[in-house]
């Protein structure tokens, strides 16, 4: 069997070591995938409403993360994003050319041209600030793109009112974690 490997790309208040992605890494860990989690954010000085211009100001910090992968040495490359990260995720699959597969998490404006049929999952809250849950879904029905989109949450896939709502959302997480991880 071949080398496997995971990207986790942050959000820009959504570390790592948040659940989506610490869970997300966990998974794929007893799935034997090498880990890279890029840790950006502590490094931008942008405006932090700004998500276009912290886009722009993280690539340097991933590119440098990146350009030390030998991606031609795995047989599965998976690309986990979040937020601002789903942007920068699909900017640097088509930038080094590899085939990779993404779950999108939370998908900002910028990452729809990234998403495309048969090689990614998108998750989204119908209550998302960011992206528009309607404009999101009919992008992914017209791309055949997968979508999983959650009633009564935002962008940060959490209910600030029911904590056993954010944790019935993080147990469809990890079960779609363990499908997508071979």
């Amino acid at each position: 069997m071949g080398k496997k490997l995971l990207v986790e790309f942050p959000g820009r208040n959504y570390s790592v070591d948040k659940p989506l992605l610490y869970y997300a890494g966990r998974v794929f860990e007893q799935k034997n995938y090498e880990i890279l989690r890029l840790d950006y954010n502590s490094k931008l000085m942008g405006d932090k409403n700004d998500i276009e211009g912290l886009i722009e100001e993280a690539k340097p910090y991933v590119k440098s993360a990146l350009d030390k992968i030998d991606f031609s040495a795995y047989e599965d490359i998976v690309f986990i994003s979040k937020s601002m990260g789903t942007t920068l995720a699909g900017y640097y699959e088509e930038y080094y050319k590899i085939r990779v597969r993404h779950l999108f998490l939370t998908p900002v404006q910028s990452a729809l041209k990234y998403m495309k049929r048969g090689k990614c999952i998108v998750v989204a809250g119908k209550e998302d600030k960011f992206l528009d849950s309607r404009r999101l879904k009919i992008y992914c029905v017209e791309q055949d793109v997968a979508l999983e989109q959650f009633e009564g949450v935002g962008h940060s896939l959490e209910d600030n009112e029911d904590i056993n709502k954010t944790f019935a959302i993080l147990m469809v997480m990890v079960k779609l974690y363990k499908g997508f991880s071979n």
